[in-house]
């Protein structure tokens, strides 16, 4: 039976994921995960989610999905150390280099390969499966055919992202924050006085994704024309397909969404909790699908 794994931004959103029927919960460490602060968890607040987690009977994940720099390795690690002494069980992680140290370091712990892996086929699965990955998610795009192509690998979970926000870069691999809104430094033996834009979307501090992408741009044209536009992105919904996915074998069902409100992401993990009980149960489950989720519904965020 696959289970439903949440996301949450907070310590309420980790509370109304549970109460709307979450089998399991993944958050962000604060200064280590996608999104910036506004989605991530404190020391206090995350030890606070896993006793709430664990009283409920569930698994409280944390995304460690940054890319960091050589010179913070060694803090990482010791905040995966942290981690592991907390109770955590499960790690998200988004850089292989990453998965393979923290694979022989951590052998006790489960490394999920992030959405920002860019795992989509059989083939790619097989590939994190030997690095030693736990599960690997891939994106909502991917249907159960192909899914089951991919459970067929074995040794390894298969997780989908069935609620998601499709962009036209990679999740967790865009630079453009870095040309926007991070400063300039002075480049190491180059040219003097050339700079050169450093940071990207990973790092709160260093370089946080301000959605750059999801805001209207501006094209000017010579002669003064101007003209607003956005960049392709699209809303993800696979709620009429849960049932086909578990026929699949997909081990893990994965909404994205950690900036969501607390009342928002109830209702979001409701909906797929009584869509994927009832296909379950032999309920026609597109029966409960629509087109697009309501707007109030869509990722505002990861």
């Amino acid at each position: 039976m696959a289970i439903l794994l949440a996301p949450a931004g907070s310590l309420e959103a980790v509370a109304a994921a549970l109460d709307a029927g979450a089998d399991a919960v993944y958050v962000g460490l604060k200064g280590w995960s996608r999104g910036g602060a506004r989605a991530e968890l404190g020391w206090d607040e995350l030890a606070a989610a896993r006793r709430l987690a664990s009283a409920r009977g569930t698994e409280l994940q944390i995304a460690l999905n940054t890319i960091p720099k050589a010179r913070e390795r060694a803090a990482l690690l010791d905040q995966v150390a942290a981690l592991a002494d907390l109770g955590v069980r499960t790690l998200i992680v988004n850089d292989v280099g990453i998965l393979t140290v923290l694979r022989r370091r951590f052998p006790e712990l489960n490394l999920t390969a992030s959405i920002g892996c860019g795992a989509q086929t059989a083939a790619d699965v097989a590939f994190f499966q030997e690095l030693g990955a736990s599960a690997v998610v891939l994106p909502g795009t991917v249907g159960p055919e192909e899914a089951a192509a991919c459970c067929g690998v074995g040794g390894i979970a298969v997780e989908i992202m069935v609620h998601m926000v499709e962009e036209f870069v990679l999740l967790g691999r865009c630079w453009m924050p870095s040309y926007v809104h991070l400063k300039p430094t002075a480049m190491a033996g180059g040219v003097a006085g050339a700079t050169r834009q450093t940071g990207s979307m990973k790092r709160g501090g260093v370089g946080a994704c301000f959605r750059i992408c999801q805001e209207p741009w501006t094209l000017e044209a010579p002669g003064g024309r101007r003209e607003t536009q956005r960049l392709p992105s699209r809303q993800i919904s696979r709620l009429a397909d849960l049932a086909a996915y578990v026929s699949a074998g997909v081990a893990v069902l994965k909404l994205q969404g950690r900036s969501l409100p607390p009342r928002a992401l109830g209702q979001l993990v409701g909906r797929y909790r009584h869509a994927l009980d009832a296909g379950l149960t032999g309920d026609e489950c597109g029966r409960f699908a629509e087109p697009s989720l309501p707007p109030a519904w869509t990722v505002v965020g990861r």
